[in-house]
């Protein structure tokens, strides 16, 4: 069984594209109106960034999923009047080493990179 995704031999129709554009922008609209996002304002519409995103399918970085869980971690302290736990490591081996014992855990991208290095000092991703 192969594990690639099978295209249509056919391009879209109009119809078919604008269909996939309004899916697109309601989709993007339900996505701003989370709690999440309560109290921020916008200069630009979802319709505004359906435009710029092409048509190829868009996929959410892993990122947002990371985000999403802090969110609801923030928010469950929040609503139980309890802190969240959190430290800094130094870097990705010590977090994991961390990451038991914490709620949350943040590894500057600039701290790691530049830490324990015999190479140059390029700073690399931020972590959480």
């Amino acid at each position: 069984m192969s594990s690639f995704i099978s295209l249509p031999l056919t391009p879209p129709t109009a119809e078919e594209e604008h269909d996939t554009f309004n899916k697109r922008v309601a989709s993007l609209t339900d996505f701003f109106t989370q709690p999440r996002f309560k109290g921020i304002k916008r200069p630009y519409t979802a319709t505004d960034i359906a435009t710029k995103q092409g048509s190829l399918p868009v996929v959410p970085p892993t990122s947002s999923m990371l985000a999403d869980k802090l969110f609801a971690l923030l928010t469950r302290a929040e609503e139980e009047k309890k802190p969240a736990h959190t430290m800094g490591a130094i870097d990705p081996i010590q977090m994991t080493q961390m990451a038991k014992h914490q709620d949350v855990l943040y590894v500057s991208g600039w701290a790691s990179s530049s830490v324990l290095t015999t190479a140059n000092n390029e700073v690399g991703p931020d972590l959480a």
